[in-house]
């Protein structure tokens, strides 16, 4: 069988308030065209689908148009969520999605009640088992603990419980047939993308390579944004990644992929890595208000996040910038500052206008321009006025 292991697509995720629904798209559409290129039996998509729990309607025009497109080609997908979906949400979804051939798992469950899918190759001659677990959060660990008889014997905490839970669902696998596990969860000794959510990628919620099962011909992996090889796995297993570079956390990770992976029963899995190359680059430019006019050429369409050289504070220095470099989110100006002297007074105590100079001081090292504060006290009064 040949399958398309991906993942973290966080469709609907703005960048500074920026949307990126055209970089999706072409995203999304590679992902459909490498499936049928490829000729795989089934897309397997390993959490995080949306980048929020309610997404807006647009982001659920790509997600349902990839999968009419999939179904059109005769490609089936099984799909969980990952931490930022709504699990209840894709519940209540499945029974749409299943005629479109679409398999939701929107929770964690037994193996004969619906925690494995079967998957069958396009010629009807063999057969993928998918053990599917999505996301379990720290606090819902007991929930999915106790749908197991032996949940008593389990591990208590959480790391070493899902190792447990892990196992459980791929004993249900039955001979015969590719036996496949995918997992929305983190790993110890993975290397981050940047852009992931600190709460859900501590050691306390880091499995073990080893505990993922030996079972599996190929564990699909959601959750970390670098795509990546699991280092330690008693069989192969890898994450997908984003689509992507989500935030400037990942300015380092230009290659993004999917995976592709073909695996017969009984036999081991060999997978490839097919490059995404849709969506505009993320980059860090560094110089002197001269220096960066100069670079508008070379990094024209990217996402950028630009560190001015300067000899102190510019005002209005960000929006000549700008002018030069549409596309820039972050502006930081560099320059040496002086350290703070005393205690800082707290800004509860302070007024509007010395909140202002305060927040001045603490951002540039130095005392505010008077034309910047007689600017401020002419807001300050219209503002007054209005109210």
């Amino acid at each position: 069988m040949r399958l398309l292991h991906t993942g973290d697509w966080h469709v609907g995720k703005q960048i500074r308030g920026r949307s990126r629904m055209d970089e999706f798209e072409a995203a999304l559409d590679q992902v459909v065209g490498i499936a049928v290129e490829e000729g795989v039996d089934a897309v397997l998509v390993a959490g995080d689908l949306y980048e929020h729990r309610v997404p807006a309607p647009e982001a659920d025009v790509l997600v349902f148009d990839a999968f009419l497109r999939l179904r059109g080609a005769g490609i089936g997908v099984v799909a969980i969520p990952g931490n930022h979906d709504s699990a209840p949400r894709l519940e209540a979804l499945a029974r749409l999605l299943e005629p479109l051939g679409v398999r939701v798992v929107p929770n964690v469950r037994r193996p004969d009640r619906g925690g494995i899918v079967e998957v069958p190759s396009r010629d009807g001659s063999e057969v993928a088992q998918v053990a599917c677990v999505p996301f379990v959060p720290e606090r819902r660990f007991g929930d999915a603990r106790a749908l197991f008889e032996a949940a008593e014997s389990w591990h208590q905490a959480y790391a070493e419980g899902m190792g447990d839970l892990l196992g459980a669902m791929a004993a249900g696998f039955r001979p015969g047939a590719v036996h496949v596990l995918m997992a929305h969860l983190f790993t110890d000794g993975a290397l981050l993308g940047g852009g992931e959510r600190e709460l859900t990628i501590g050691m306390a919620y880091a499995v073990s390579p080893s505990r993922l099962p030996g079972t599996a011909q190929y564990v699909a992996l959601g959750h970390v944004h670098r795509p990546q090889r699991v280092r330690g796995a008693p069989t192969a297993a890898r994450y997908a990644g984003s689509l992507l570079q989500l935030d400037f956390g990942e300015l380092t990770q230009e290659r993004k992929s999917v995976a592709v992976v073909e695996a017969s029963p009984g036999k081991p899995a060999s997978v490839r890595e097919v490059p995404i190359t849709a969506g505009r680059r993320l980059l860090e430019v560094r110089g002197t208000l001269e220096e960066l006019q100069a670079k508008a050429d070379e990094v024209e369409g990217a996402w950028l996040r630009v560190r001015v050289r300067t000899e102190g504070p510019v005002p209005g220095l960000a929006d000549r910038v700008r002018e030069a470099l549409p596309n820039a989110l972050d502006v930081v100006l560099e320059y040496e500052r002086a350290p703070e002297e005393g205690p800082r007074e707290s800004l509860r105590a302070m007024g509007p206008r010395e909140q202002f100079e305060a927040f001045l001081r603490h951002e540039h090292g130095t005392e505010p321009a008077p034309e910047l504060l007689e600017a401020f006290d002419e807001v300050l009064a219209l503002e007054a006025e209005e109210a």
